[in-house]
Parts: C-alpha cells; structure tokens; sequence
C-alpha cells in the first residue's frame, strides 16, 4: 500500500517512486510463480522468465500515453488546459521546487532517447507516438 493510503492514479504515481514499489511487484511475481527466497532466482531471471517489464518501465509507459492522449486533445477540455496553464501568482515553499506533470514527461522521453523540444509534433502522429511508447 501507498503511504498515506493514497488511492488516485496520478497521486500514487507521484507519491510512491517506482524503488517504493518494485519490491512490491517481485514480490507478487515471486508469489504467482511460486519461488521463495530459497530458490535463490534473481529478479532479473524472473523478469527473463514471465516476460515482463519492470515497474519503473509500466509507469513510463503510462504516463507517456496519457501524454499523448492529452497533447491530442482539443484545446477546450480542462485536462490539456492544466497541462498548459501556469499559476499567475503564488508564493513557493522553501527548498526545492516541487515536480510538475511537464518536467515528469521530459524526463521520460529523455529515458526514451526523444527531443524534448519536438515532442508535441510527434505525439500528433498517432502511430509514430505509439511505436516510441511501446
């Protein structure tokens, strides 16, 4: 469970870094399969043997298709114009600035090898946004 038994997809994603919860996943992967700590398989090996990528992975690529999801949208709906708006006058808490939704998908194409400075243009192109995502 998350801390603070935050329920949201997007409160859960920023709350709980994919180290929070990889543990979690081998563990239920480790259950599934049936391998105890006696075994002594890696995680990599079970990753190899049921095919699946890992927590961190799953998580960039939700966030990448919704990212692309919301850069399709028309300019009238209240997601896309979040994405866009910016805070006309507030006052900022000491320490480092907390992360936004934008520097969250610029980090993920970096991971991606994309430009991040051409990204809007590509994720209009449903089938090129698809090929990177998946």
């Amino acid at each position: 469970m998350c801390p603070r038994g935050l329920k949201a997809r997007y409160i859960v994603q920023s709350c709980c870094p994919p180290s929070y919860m990889e543990p979690k996943h081998m563990r239920h992967l480790r259950s599934i399969m049936r391998i105890t700590w006696m075994d002594k398989v890696t995680n990599k090996e079970i990753f190899e043997r049921t095919g699946l990528p890992s927590m961190e992975c799953l998580l960039i690529r939700k966030n990448l298709r919704w990212t692309g999801h919301l850069i399709r949208m028309s300019p009238d709906r209240l997601p896309k114009q979040v994405l866009y708006s910016q805070l006309s006058s507030s006052h900022r808490k000491r320490g480092r600035p907390r992360l936004r939704f934008k520097d969250t998908i610029k980090r993920n194409l970096k991971l991606k090898n994309t430009k991040t400075d051409t990204w809007t243009s590509l994720s209009q192109q449903r089938d090129k946004w698809r090929a990177l995502v998946n």
